[in-house]
């Protein structure tokens, strides 16, 4: 039987925190990275059995294990709208607003997720975003392969920093 495994689980559980810790080379040090699960990530709970859905960890544990530290805030497992896109973009870039608003309320410096659909629609969607919420967000998410490729020492070159829509280049130039 084979069995899938997300880069988030396999980090957590496979490879361990510790390892993790061990390895890394340039540590995120005062980086506030919000943590974004998103819903598939973690639902099916029971399909899935990996973390707690309504209080998820690993992630938070993954950012300090790479040395930043984890920013607690609401949404963290809500949905970033990428579904919700296929039928109405309006909403989906409402709830993409929110979702960053509150990570950035709560004084986060960026965003961290393990789902690649998250990742695209709370980069893509940031612009308009603040236009719907008529506030500046300006939070550089990364893919979780992305901040631990920085952790672990890869240059934003090598991980393609350059084609994220929101730039990462003020708030990683303490970091790395």
């Amino acid at each position: 039987t084979i069995k899938i495994k997300q880069l988030l689980w396999v980090l957590a559980e496979d490879y361990g925190l510790e390892n993790l810790k061990r390895k890394t080379t340039r540590p995120l040090k005062n980086m506030k990275i919000a943590p974004f699960y998103g819903c598939h990530s973690l639902r099916p709970s029971d399909a899935l059995g990996f973390d707690d859905p309504e209080n998820p960890q690993s992630l938070d544990a993954v950012i300090a294990a790479i040395g930043a530290e984890p920013v607690k805030y609401d949404g963290k497992t809500k949905c970033c709208g990428f579904q919700v896109d296929l039928v109405t973009e309006d909403t989906a870039v409402e709830m993409t607003g929110k979702r960053l608003l509150d990570a950035k309320g709560e004084g986060g410096d960026c965003m961290v997720t393990p789902c690649p659909f998250c990742h695209i629609n709370l980069d893509n969607y940031q612009g308009m975003a603040e236009k719907k919420t008529g506030q500046k967000i300006n939070m550089p998410v990364f893919h979780l392969a992305q901040l631990v490729g920085l952790a672990l020492g890869m240059t934003a070159e090598e991980l393609e920093l350059s084609r994220h829509l929101v730039s990462a280049r003020d708030i990683l130039n303490p970091a790395v």
